[in-house]
């Protein structure tokens, strides 16, 4: 079987937190990159992207799939700085479909990027532009033996959710959703049912979620509840609350391991690999290609 992993290059929700209390677990916001053989998904384009992307020039990897859970700004703002785009060898196909009227992938990029928010836009990219456009449930074909399924997510201007199936194996990617608590959302139960690793939405903990209803982020133990349901080896706990420090998410790994074995806190740097009898390893590369 081919190689399938994926490595968080941002686990930080709604804003960056560069701090020195913030060093082990990182920074950066949403971006998770999923290797499937020689195929590269990127998911989400948050301030980690630009290191992702930054590694895939060096690589000279030639294309690319960028996959947009949403457009709000922790998920897109570090698409202007991802290298990639602006070399003329590659190929790179966004993908969204969360929005809830007309508004194409392209409408997106091109409105984002554009004075007086950001000087430069797309028609510097020198790469090959592909957007694609969907709607959940819709499932696609990347080709390769590769297929992403989508759901529709409960967050304000609508959110996707992903899974990957490749060579009998799945991950899924969770990002941003609110459950009802007491409840769980069975759409994303049978959506996840199965996989080896998910990646979820852990900005807040069951006792945080009556102050904030109607934000659109769930919490830890629901992601564990729907792992432990749903017979998935491994959580990968992200969307860190900017005020969650390296001590705060340190003590929650603790707690939440307690819980279930499989939890484990998103950083930058962590590498999950699913082996071909579906088992999961791990390593991480703190940044200076030492792997610990």
């Amino acid at each position: 079987m081919s190689r399938f992993e994926l490595t968080v290059w941002g686990a930080r929700g709604s804003i960056p937190a560069p701090a020195a209390a913030n060093t082990r677990y990182g920074s950066d916001t949403s971006c998770v990159e999923v290797r499937c053989g020689d195929r590269v998904l990127v998911f989400d384009a948050g301030t980690g992207i630009v290191g992702c992307g930054r590694k895939l020039y060096e690589e000279q990897v030639g294309e690319i799939d960028i996959l947009l859970t949403h457009c709000h700004f922790d998920h897109i703002i570090g698409l202007p700085f991802v290298i990639p785009l602006y070399k003329d060898h590659a190929a790179v196909r966004i993908h969204a479909g969360h929005f809830l009227d007309d508004t194409t992938c392209r409408d997106m990029v091109e409105r984002f990027m554009r004075p007086p928010y950001f000087p430069v836009t797309p028609k510097q990219f020198a790469a090959h532009i592909d957007y694609r456009d969907f709607r959940p449930p819709a499932v696609l074909d990347l080709g390769d033996g590769i297929v992403v399924r989508t759901v529709r997510l409960n967050h304000p201007n609508g959110a996707v959710g992903y899974r990957v199936d490749f060579e009998g194996r799945s991950i899924c990617y969770i990002t941003d959703t609110e459950h009802e608590p007491g409840t769980r959302d069975e759409a994303v139960a049978a959506f996840v049912a199965g996989a080896e690793v998910m990646i979820y939405d852990s900005t807040y903990s069951d006792e945080d979620m009556a102050k904030y209803r109607g934000f659109g982020h769930s919490t830890w133990q629901e992601g564990v509840r729907l792992c432990q349901a749903g017979g998935i080896d491994r959580l990968v706990i992200f969307h860190h609350d900017v005020l969650r420090t390296d001590a705060s998410l340190a003590k929650l790994a603790e707690e939440a391991q307690a819980h279930f074995a499989g939890a484990r806190i998103g950083a930058t740097g962590l590498t999950l690999a699913i082996g071909d009898d579906g088992t999961v390893t791990e390593s991480h590369d703190d940044g200076t290609g030492q792997a610990g």
